[in-house]
């Protein structure tokens, strides 16, 4: 199905937004803005609906709840740009301000990705997920090696400089239970989004992150 965007546009805005990121500027390009940002929000809806047919934590995830707003939070930031450069959007449980593992669709100037996992967990929780993999290492093991994983992914995760002091140094999982996030991330360019079917494109790749989500969900049950 024929996307509703036009990436190439999308680009072009954004990167004019980041060599003019004033609210002078913005202003006299906001019908432009809202008219790329509509067709664009169309798409997103387009893919939550698709990968609400392979996850169920997607259902009933709004395009509102899912997409982040242009406007960067510049209160505690050095950074006192008004606007992010960037579109994106969380699908999953609680959309952008899910807890749980989720997927991350990233579109800006800077960098391009999908991504899938869980972000900053807080440390409850983080304990949670280094026990479930000391717990059930044959069952992570063999999902983050999947070929399909493998193939496209790549761990985008802080980590701590020696294993936590509950397990012992020499773990055979020790790269794991020092991470400090379970986040996987596909590198992609304008070329790959820049196509009418982007979108069925995403929903494929997104895919295969989905075994990922269920093991890691497992801490919330």
């Amino acid at each position: 199905m024929k996307s509703a965007s036009n990436i190439s546009e999308v680009m072009a805005f954004l990167r004019q937004l980041a060599i003019n990121n004033d609210r002078t500027w913005f202003k006299e390009r906001k019908q432009q803005f809202d008219t790329l940002r509509k067709a664009w929000e169309q798409d997103m809806e387009r893919l939550i609906g698709l990968v609400a047919q392979y996850d169920p934590q997607a259902r009933g995830l709004t395009v509102k709840d899912s997409v982040y707003r242009i406007y960067r939070d510049i209160r505690f930031s050095h950074d006192k740009s008004p606007y992010k450069t960037y579109f994106s959007g969380v699908i999953g449980k609680g959309g952008r301000h899910a807890v749980q593992s989720c997927y991350y669709v990233h579109m800006g100037v800077e960098e391009m990705m999908l991504c899938g996992g869980i972000w900053w967990p807080e440390k409850p929780i983080l304990e949670r997920l280094r026990g479930l993999i000391d717990a059930e290492p044959d069952e992570f093991l063999a999902i983050i090696n999947h070929p399909d994983i493998t193939s496209r992914y790549e761990w985008m995760s802080r980590s701590l400089k020696s294993v936590p002091k509950e397990f012992p140094k020499d773990h055979p999982l020790a790269r794991y239970l020092k991470m400090k996030e379970y986040l996987l991330m596909m590198r992609v360019d304008e070329n790959y989004f820049d196509c009418e079917d982007w979108v069925e494109r995403v929903a494929a790749d997104l895919q295969p992150l989905k075994p990922l989500h269920d093991f890691l969900n497992y801490v919330f049950e």
